[in-house]
């Protein structure tokens, strides 16, 4: 089905209400527009309508206070026919007549999933299969992961490169809008992989950055696995276990900023002040900053399966077509990615380059 143009606009005048700060296209141009094709394909799986009421509700929720302001988001609200007296009762959704039960439903567990996707219900699992079929589940709860997580990305990039633009790197097309094809998952995929690609920053920040994520959201697989390169750079139990108290332990100062920047990115945004933008800049370059966000993306795709209650190691297992995970003689699971982002347990076919994903 079709629900509405890539880009929200046929004349053009209007961007999508995905789009990124151009310095994300600058400075990861694969991986910006991969995202973008997801979103495409996430606008037109589920009802934009739905959809945009999800998306606004997120904005508020994540401190996104003009989610609904500008004149591209009231185009594109205008565009897929979405009432402007639905969106002011958008605040009162719960009891409001406007709304009906599947998006008094799906509103509900779009709330959930951004305040704290752990406590998702089986009642609410199954209220989703109810007005969705078992099948489509997925791509419903993939797309309210792809809603809120490009908001995330647009507000907490827009707050580290308000200053900057970052450059193209050679042969680098910047301005290729071309549709995608294939299902939301394959698309995730291969963003994820084209994420994890990237070779900007040293292994154990992306690491503790992972397991900041794993933790916050809960993820149960996510917590048990170890990257094995950061493991051989030094991140070892010791080290892993400062994280929930980052500020007060002492980890050096470049890792603690790395994990205010994932604790803004992942709970409220708009709490990236500009001390912490500049703290930011002085310990990473731009590239690293962009791979950093980029990074937190993907690790949070992990709300997907803690919503739906599939993150267990014998879910892990089965995603990997195992009877069950490998691991080292301490009974760890160990990972990597290849050169082509590809996931792999194991220390062997590392990906080259300083970055683990």
């Amino acid at each position: 089905m079709t629900y509405i143009n890539a880009v929200g606009d046929t004349t053009g005048e209007v961007e999508p209400v995905w789009r990124l700060p151009e310095a994300m296209y600058k400075l990861r141009p694969d991986a910006a527009r991969e995202l973008d094709g997801v979103n495409e394909v996430a606008w037109n799986t589920i009802d934009p309508a739905l959809l945009e009421l999800i998306r606004l509700r997120m904005a508020w929720l994540i401190g996104a206070q003009d989610g609904g302001g500008d004149h591209t988001h009231v185009a594109h609200t205008r565009r897929i026919g979405l009432p402007e007296h639905k969106v002011r009762d958008l605040a009162s959704y719960s009891t409001s007549a406007e709304f009906s039960n599947v998006e008094r439903d799906c509103l509900a567990f779009a709330e959930q999933f951004v305040m704290d996707v752990s406590q998702t219900s089986t009642e609410m699992r199954d209220t989703l299969a109810g007005h969705f079929g078992q099948d489509l589940v997925n791509d419903f709860v993939t797309a309210v992961y792809v809603v809120e997580f490009t908001q995330r990305l647009q507000l907490v990039s827009r707050a580290l490169f308000a200053s900057t633009t970052g450059e193209a790197p050679p042969g680098q097309d910047t301005t290729n809008t071309s549709p995608r094809t294939g299902s939301l998952q394959e698309l995730l995929d291969e963003y994820q992989s084209a994420v994890m690609r990237g070779e900007a920053l040293d292994p154990i920040t992306t690491e503790l950055v992972r397991l900041r994520c794993a933790r916050t959201h809960r993820c149960r697989i996510c917590q048990t696995l170890r990257m094995a390169d950061a493991k051989e750079a030094g991140a070892d139990d010791a080290m892993t276990a400062k994280i929930d108290f980052y500020e007060k332990s002492d980890l050096p100062e470049q890792y603690k900023v790395a994990l205010r920047i994932t604790d803004a990115f992942i709970i409220r945004p708009d709490t990236m002040d500009d001390i912490v933008v500049e703290q930011a800049h002085s310990h990473f370059s731009s590239a690293q900053l962009a791979e950093l966000c980029l990074d937190i993306t993907k690790w949070s795709t992990q709300k997907i399966h803690v919503a739906q209650g599939l993150d267990g190691v014998e879910d892990a297992a089965q995603r990997q077509g195992r009877a069950a995970l490998p691991t080292d003689e301490a009974g760890v699971a160990i990972f990597h990615f290849d050169g082509d982002g590809q996931f792999g347990f194991g220390n062997a076919n590392q990906r080259a380059g300083t970055q683990a994903g």
